[in-house]
């Protein structure tokens, strides 16, 4: 086990994972009107629903003590950077950009979640650790549905947003969870 988060630090991450996924289901649900293949529009859709209920799970675990729950579901700049780049590649004119950011959103959200049950215990926090597993185990479906539809269209992706791509995940890989979910 890394260093144990205090429990007010979980709940700042908490409310960074809900405002990721209402994030990811804003990204996801305005990427799908440009999209013509079926099966990705369905796929799309499933991302952006999917985002949507963990967002609701998400705010469900966050404390309503004053200043409240809302208080909690915000970004970081680090995160408002990342979502802003995200949804730049999701802008553009080929469909198949917003599988990819959607890929990055999902990897990212999954490996902090990963990061956070490994500073957490079953006994201090059971509800968390319930919706966490609950939570990985959808995004790795969605990550399943995400990539069948890139395998499916190799080729037609653009080389420089694929190359923008591994640009922003290895800057995503060099930094710690910490650093991306706590507001500084």
């Amino acid at each position: 086990m890394n260093v144990p988060l205090s429990a007010a630090e979980s709940a700042r991450r908490v409310g960074a994972y809900c405002w990721l996924e209402q994030q990811a289901f804003a990204c996801f649900g305005g990427s799908v009107t440009s999209i013509i293949d079926p099966v990705a529009k369905l796929t799309m859709l499933e991302l952006g629903e999917h985002a949507a209920w963990r967002a609701q799970r998400w705010f469900e675990l966050l404390p309503t003590a004053p200043p409240g729950a809302d208080a909690l579901v915000i970004g970081t700049p680090p995160l408002e950077s990342l979502i802003t780049a995200l949804s730049s590649l999701s802008d553009d004119a080929h469909p198949l950009d917003a599988f990819i950011a959607a890929e990055a959103l999902l990897e990212l959200i999954d490996r902090n979640v990963a990061d956070h049950l490994d500073r957490t215990t079953l006994l201090a926090e059971p509800a968390l650790h319930r919706i966490a597993e609950i939570a990985r185990t959808d995004i790795a479906g969605d990550l399943v549905g995400c990539r069948a539809v890139l395998r499916a269209s190799q080729g037609q992706l653009d080389q420089a947003t694929v190359d923008r791509l591994a640009v922003l995940r290895a800057t995503l890989e060099a930094v710690s969870p910490l650093d991306l979910l706590t507001s500084s």
